[in-house]
């Protein structure tokens, strides 16, 4: 029977090297994602048959990623794995966010599957060279905007987010949660995943940006290189300095995504304004995210 461990950010080590050559491109396939919400998931995780095997519990209900293969894993066992530990606890096999071309391997393996696409679930998926460059005719907006930031200030810079960093970062982070007003429920609880995020950057093997308009912090961001994609899990800019947003975007993918094919910005979670913002950067696709409940 399979055993599971909480995933912490001890766990990091053994999860990266399936994530670094997983070529699913969901974020939820990252190891930033898994520790971030950590306690909305309550993931853990195991290996078997050469496969990275994730199990979520959600509102009470055992959820669980698609295998992730190592090298020589064999996806199918470690399907077989699943379903037999779900038979010893008596419960049916749910796998979540299985990526578009791993739905129709669940559809053919079990005679009788209830299939669920979120479209709020689906990720922004962008070619890397259209976000570090913002050239062309439709990008234009984009450059206004970048334009608008350079005449808000006299100087600035961006550079890489480090330890060094963290409680200047933080210290933005909470004033920038006041000016939105968030409800203190919800700005308590994305203080606390940014400051564990800040607090084990070099476990989590994020990279990071911040961004200084006449020496003070106006953004900052944090991501993942995975293959041959930059995720970004955390974006926050001030928008007191119009054009920071883009100005931000633009730097981070050129630093972290110049050799790179995409970016993924994730989800827009059914937000209007941050579908708006995500569509205006023309994604070259939507990434579909399938729950298969085995019946």
């Amino acid at each position: 029977m399979l055993t599971f461990e909480p995933i912490t950010p001890q766990s990091a080590p053994r999860m990266r090297p399936y994530y670094a050559d997983c070529s699913y491109h969901l974020c939820e396939y990252s190891v930033g994602v898994k520790l971030m919400w950590g306690e909305y998931l309550y993931p853990s995780f195991t290996e078997a048959a050469g496969c990275l095997i994730i199990r979520n519990e959600l509102h009470g209900e055992t959820l669980f990623d698609f295998p992730v293969p190592g090298e020589d894993g064999d996806v199918d066992a470690a399907l077989t794995a699943i379903e037999d530990y779900c038979t010893q606890k008596g419960i049916a096999p749910v796998i979540s966010v299985v990526p578009e071309q791993e739905a129709g391997r669940l559809a053919l393996r079990y005679p009788r599957v209830h299939i669920v696409n979120e479209r709020a679930w689906k990720d922004y998926l962008y070619r890397a060279e259209d976000l570090s460059t913002f050239a062309g005719r439709r990008y234009s907006g984009q450059r206004n905007h970048i334009s608008r930031f350079l005449r808000t200030c006299q100087s600035w810079s961006f550079e890489p987010l480090d330890s060094t960093d963290a409680a200047e970062v933080e210290a933005f982070f909470h004033t920038l949660n006041k000016k939105l007003n968030y409800a203190p429920g919800e700005a308590a609880e994305e203080n606390h995943k940014v400051q564990e995020v800040l607090e084990h950057l070099d476990q989590y093997g994020l990279v990071g940006g911040v961004l200084r308009a006449d020496g003070a912090i106006v953004g900052f961001t944090l991501g993942e290189v995975l293959r041959d994609t930059l995720y970004i899990h955390i974006e926050k800019a001030d928008r007191d300095y119009p054009g920071a947003y883009q100005m931000l975007c633009r730097q981070f993918c050129t630093a972290y995504a110049g050799d790179l094919a995409y970016v993924n910005r994730e989800e827009d979670m059914g937000d209007l304004g941050l579908r708006k913002a995500k569509r205006d950067l023309h994604p070259v696709t939507q990434l579909k995210k399938y729950t298969v409940e085995v019946w």
